[in-house]
Order: C-alpha cells, then sequence, then structure tokens
C-alpha cells in the first residue's frame, strides 16, 4: 500500500515539514511510486524508516551514522524503470538479521543508559540518607543537651523551693508565740 507523506506523517506523529526533509535527505531509502507531486511512498517500510530517523536525531546522532544505520537495516533502494529484482530469500533473511542487530544495539544502548541513570540516582539517594542520619543525630545531640539543661534548671528550682519552704517555717517558727515555740519542741 502506498501513501502520501502527508499520511505517513500522519501515522509517524512527525510533523510534514520534518518528513520532508528526510525525504530530502534520505530519498535513497524509501521506496516511492511516482514522482514530482504524485510521488507516493510503501507504507509499512516508510514509517518505519521515519521512526528510525526520528530516534537517531533524538539520539543524536549525525547524517553519517544516521547513513550508516539505515544502510545497515534497509541497504539503498535502488528502482529501475527496466526490471524489478525481487531479492532473493538470503538478501532478506540477511537484512532481517542485521536489523535485529542494529535493534540489539540500539536497544543495548538505551539499557546502559538506563544502567547508568539508575546507579546515579541511587548514589543520589545513599547522599540524601547520610545526610539525613547526620542531621538527625545532630538534632537528638541538641535535644539531649536541652534535656540535660532542663534537668539542671529543674534541680536548681527543687533546691530553691526546698530552700525557700525551709526558710518559710523558719518563719513560721519564729512567728509562734514564746510558749509555742517551747512547747511543740519537746
Amino acid at each position: 500500500m502506498y501513501l502520501t507523506l502527508k499520511q505517513c506523517s500522519e501515522l509517524t506523529d512527525i510533523n510534514i515539514s520534518t518528513c520532508r526533509y528526510y525525504k530530502d535527505v534520505y530519498l535513497q531509502y524509501f521506496r516511492t511510486q511516482g514522482e514530482g507531486k504524485t510521488t507516493k511512498f510503501e507504507k509499512s517500510s516508510t514509517v518505519e524508516i521515519l521512526n528510525v530517523i526520528k530516534a537517531s536525531y533524538v539520539r543524536k546522532l549525525d547524517h553519517d551514522q544516521i547513513v550508516e544505520l539505515l544502510d545497515k537495516m534497509y541497504g539503498v533502494n535502488v528502482t529501475t524503470d527496466i526490471v524489478t529484482q525481487e531479492p532473493d530469500n538470503n538478501t532478506i533473511a540477511t537484512q532481517q538479521e542485521d536489523l535485529v542487530q542494529s535493534i540489539r544495539h540500539v536497544l543495548l544502548e538505551e539499557l546502559i543508559k538506563q544502567s547508568h541513570i539508575i546507579i546515579q540516582l541511587q548514589d543520589e539517594l545513599e547522599d540524601m540518607r547520610k545526610e539525613f542520619n547526620e542531621g538527625f543525630a545532630r538534632l537528638r545531640e541538641k535535644d539531649e543537651k536541652d534535656e540535660d539543661g532542663r534537668r539542671r534548671v529543674e534541680l536548681r528550682d527543687n533546691e530553691v523551693l526546698q530552700h525557700l519552704s525551709d526558710i518559710k517555717k523558719e518563719q513560721q517558727q519564729r512567728n509562734k508565740p514564746l510558749w509555742k515555740r517551747i512547747f511543740s519542741r519537746t
């Protein structure tokens, strides 16, 4: 099935102007029918190639790297008006094997990137735990110091209260009439 570039753009969710750019730069990889404004593109391969190119740009590959990848995956599409050649089974098998290898390579690279991100996040988490534990230990020390201070203040207050109580008892004893003071001691 052949589609217009606009239809391919809609299927891939790639802006039409970007699709035109990809088509102009990497035209040799697309299977086309017709010329000029009537050019149509083979649906499955075009959608796949556009997505590979988009992913390559996202991975920040340069033009030569993208061409190398597309060569490995699809080879150059040579169209002839004289004879249409059907690829033999060995060619198809080789292309499929190359495609599988390329996909494995891309997935492995992505897996490595994700592993690095995970390791980085684990390191950050460990640093955060250390900071939290250090902060918690400092708070506990401060709280213990504050508790010691409170105990000292309580002891001092109790001593002062006891002393005041003793003074009050003494004054009460002094304020008693002499006969009560004498008889209360015996």
